[in-house]
């Protein structure tokens, strides 16, 4: 039997939760205001304290579009509720760019139909070295293509390493396909001239990824210009926030559906996920670069505040040498803008220990879409400093072999890695192929196939800068 008093105790508080859940729900109807469809207002914000200011800024998930770190200005395209708010806490808007946002697109840049047609022209007049490949579908019903360039190309050599560059996880981000695209042409139209071009095609397989946002890029065509998600449900996801490793753990994304960094129902959720996160699975790439607008920096894994990868004195190397050939910063997510969780970057190296850097093309004064023949042809240009260091990469400092047929179900084998301290620097997951491509510094190191627990052989090397054949 419940006392009178005990009877009003728990209205009260039956009370207290209808009153909360009515709370969160006005919350909710009061944040779709500032859906997409009502973002107007692009502006730049001068910031006190660069570090600080820029997590205030993604706590309230606000819209950030691009950086200045050396000015420690930031770019927002925002609500006017948004604006309103900014001003109360006294931050310092120096720069109204909101034509920006309205002006009408340079039709130069690429839709989706015109990639297709770009990639199916190169496999035609170019077959012996080029073949296109559909990797996945959007929710719309568009093809995600992917070009394969090599020779031998319709084979799958098992003595070839892969490397992969995708462009356009984020719609409005239409320089990106532009440096893709130059990469298919600077490798095709100079395969038979330039004796480093054919190295680089004969050697490897490369796969170039121009256009992953397909649908998000059409809504950009058909009016919404600084649309940035995929369009699925009707109200998108960020598929650069969707990806499965640490989805949604360390507020690098939004869970609210109206916010430019929404990470989608689940992880893994969205279809052009799915195609890239296939592609790499079968491919097995050493390494990854994902074409981004803009900031001119270099971002390497992880994006969650004060991780880094367990091999970080291989990655941020490579990360700040790209950085330096093209004259961009180059750090973790979190030490150049802000934490970043589901990221294509730290899925590719959690999962598959590629080697992955996200580029950040143009700087604030460009933008998302500067004008086509001003910047198109200086943007690609600048950068194939980066996307060749990479293949050079492919044949230095490291080891590469694959394991004969002793060895049954290879993908159960592992090579741990030690350096000359006798540290673990790495545990190498063979590939199911039997191929294994690890990438080091120059050193000395120990390397022992094991399975499970038991170490099967061990090879002590010397590595200098080029790559060490190896086998077991």
């Amino acid at each position: 039997m419940i006392s009178s008093s005990g009877g009003t105790c728990m209205l009260k508080n039956l009370l207290a939760v209808v009153l909360l859940l009515m709370l969160i729900q006005n919350s909710e109807a009061h944040s779709h205001k500032n859906q997409d469809t009502q973002r107007t207002i692009y502006v730049s914000v001068k910031l006190k304290d660069y570090a600080r200011d820029m997590k205030r800024l993604q706590s309230y998930d606000l819209d950030i579009t691009g950086v200045d770190i050396k000015e420690s200005i930031a770019d927002l395209f925002i609500t006017k509720e948004q604006y309103n708010q900014l001003q109360e806490m006294n931050f310092n808007i120096i720069q109204d760019k909101s034509n920006k946002a309205t002006s009408a697109l340079d039709e130069q840049y690429k839709s989706p139909s015109e990639i297709e047609t770009i990639l199916k022209e190169w496999e035609r007049t170019h077959s012996e070295i080029a073949k296109v490949f559909v990797i996945g579908t959007s929710s719309e019903g568009r093809n995600i293509y992917a070009l394969k360039i090599s020779d031998n190309v319709s084979t799958r050599e098992v003595s070839e390493s892969a490397i992969l560059f995708n462009s356009m996880h984020h719609a409005r981000e239409v320089m990106s396909p532009e440096v893709s695209l130059d990469i298919i042409e600077t490798l095709i139209t100079n395969y038979e001239s330039d004796l480093k071009i054919k190295s680089y095609v004969d050697s490897n397989e490369i796969w170039v990824v121009p256009m992953l946002n397909v649908d998000g890029n059409s809504k950009v065509w058909n009016g919404s210009k600084m649309w940035r998600k995929n369009t699925n449900y009707g109200h998108g996801v960020d598929i650069n926030r969707n990806y499965p490793h640490l989805w949604g753990s360390c507020g690098g994304s939004s869970g609210m559906k109206w916010s430019s960094t929404y990470r989608g129902p689940s992880a893994g959720s969205e279809p052009e996920v799915q195609a890239l996160m296939n592609l790499v699975k079968d491919i097995r790439p050493v390494f990854d670069i994902s074409y981004h607008a803009y900031s001119e920096i270099v971002i390497y894994p992880m994006g969650c505040k004060g991780s880094r990868t367990q091999t970080k004195e291989v990655v941020e190397k490579i990360g700040q040498e790209i950085g330096q050939s093209v004259d961009y910063r180059a750090g973790t997510a979190w030490e150049l803008l802000y934490s970043v969780d589901g990221s294509d970057i730290d899925w590719m190296y959690n999962a598959y220990q590629v080697i992955p850097f996200v580029l950040e093309v143009n700087s604030r004064s460009e933008g998302f879409q500067p004008n086509y023949d001003k910047w198109r042809d200086k943007t690609v240009k600048r950068n194939r400093a980066a996307w060749m260091k990479l293949l050079d990469k492919m044949s230095a400092t490291g080891v590469k072999g694959r394991l004969d047929e002793t060895y049954p179900s290879p993908e159960n084998y592992q090579i741990e890695v030690r350096d000359s301290s006798g540290e673990v620097f790495q545990n190498y997951k063979v590939n199911p192929d039997g191929t294994y491509h690890i990438v080091l510094n120059e050193g000395k190191y120990s390397l022992s196939l094991k399975k499970g627990r038991n170490s099967l052989s061990t090879k002590e090397v010397n590595l200098s800068t080029s790559l060490l054949p190896l086998h077991f």
